[in-house]
């Protein structure tokens, strides 16, 4: 997509809001779809559900992560970009859940999903991210609208989720996570990068549909073991890898335990994540995390992941 293209799609998004591009979306579809000028069926896709996951040294969650769908979704697109244990368990998972494991080295989110399309058998894709763990309604709804929607129309289905920050009671927003997580496949689909995120690409004539205003899962988003966190935030912080290429691994590595010692008082990187973490959690809204699964807090609890209270 040009640069004009994109401002044209921004300018409409402002101009009509959330709900006016939903109802002119939604009048295009019906006008191109109804006499079938357009018709998703024309795909030759199956009916079914193609889960597509990236995963990059994700280890504290994605096995709960995979099996929380395994009920819903026909196969998995795994491609994994890790350097760690996460891709021995995606591996020791694809024994009981049909998996598709593509290694490839981390590239950008948008050029790993672009490649996951091309291997999808299914007509529907479900976005799902190695954190991400699914409530029994997601299983009920998502079925509901698969096997019950027209297969004409081509749809983007938008419905939130719960995203975690710091400890288990404290989310990240007021409001939920809102995005497009499951869509009809189609040739024309594509991921794009605008120089800070990637966003799907797709024809005007997808149906918008709101399947749920009440979240139907949770994002596991900065709810890790505290040495994982304090790792990834000290490697933003020191410029991590440039230093590395650039003066070596023992430099960088120096870097890296003189920064936490300056800005932590400590060389402890469970500490250091602990830190960080309660930070995530100020001014956060609260969230009863009795309310969770036993095994989302039991793993937690396992993880040294701390459970938090408001």
């Amino acid at each position: 997509m040009d640069w004009k293209t994109k401002m044209v799609k921004v300018a409409r998004r402002k101009i009509l809001g959330r709900r006016g591009v939903f109802i002119l979306s939604n009048f295009i579809s019906n006008i191109l779809t109804i006499p079938s000028f357009v018709d998703s069926r024309r795909e030759g896709k199956e009916k079914g559900i193609s889960a597509v996951v990236l995963s990059y040294n994700e280890p504290d969650w994605i096995d709960l992560s995979l099996k929380s769908i395994s009920n819903l979704v026909d196969e998995y697109i795994v491609v994994d970009s890790s350097n760690d244990e996460t891709t021995q368990i995606i591996e020791e998972l694809s024994s009981k859940l049909p998996i598709k494991l593509i290694k490839q080295p981390p590239l950008g989110q948008h050029i790993a999903r672009n490649e996951a399309l091309k291997h999808v058998n299914y007509k529907y894709v479900l976005i799902w991210d190695a954190d991400f763990i699914a409530t029994d309604k997601l299983i009920e709804k998502i079925k509901d609208f698969v096997y019950n929607s027209d297969d004409k129309f081509y749809y983007l289905v938008y419905y939130p989720l719960i995203s975690f920050c710091g400890d288990l009671s404290h989310r990240c927003r007021d409001k939920y996570h809102v995005e497009h997580w499951l869509f009809t496949w189609s040739k024309k689909l594509k991921y794009l990068w605008d120089g800070r995120i990637e966003y799907l690409y797709s024809p005007i004539y997808y149906k918008r549909v709101d399947l749920s205003y009440d979240p139907l899962g949770y994002h596991m988003r900065s709810v890790k073991k505290p040495e994982r966190v304090a790792l990834s935030t000290l490697f933003y912080q020191t410029n991590y890898y440039d230093v590395k290429n650039k003066k070596g691994e023992e430099e960088a590595n120096k870097l890296l335990e003189e920064t936490g010692l300056k800005l932590y008082n400590t060389k402890d990187l469970k500490e250091i994540g602990l830190k960080i973490m309660k930070e995530m959690t100020i001014n956060k809204p609260c969230f009863d995390y009795k309310q969770l699964p036993k095994e989302i807090i039991d793993r937690a609890i396992k993880n040294g992941i701390p459970l938090g209270k408001c």
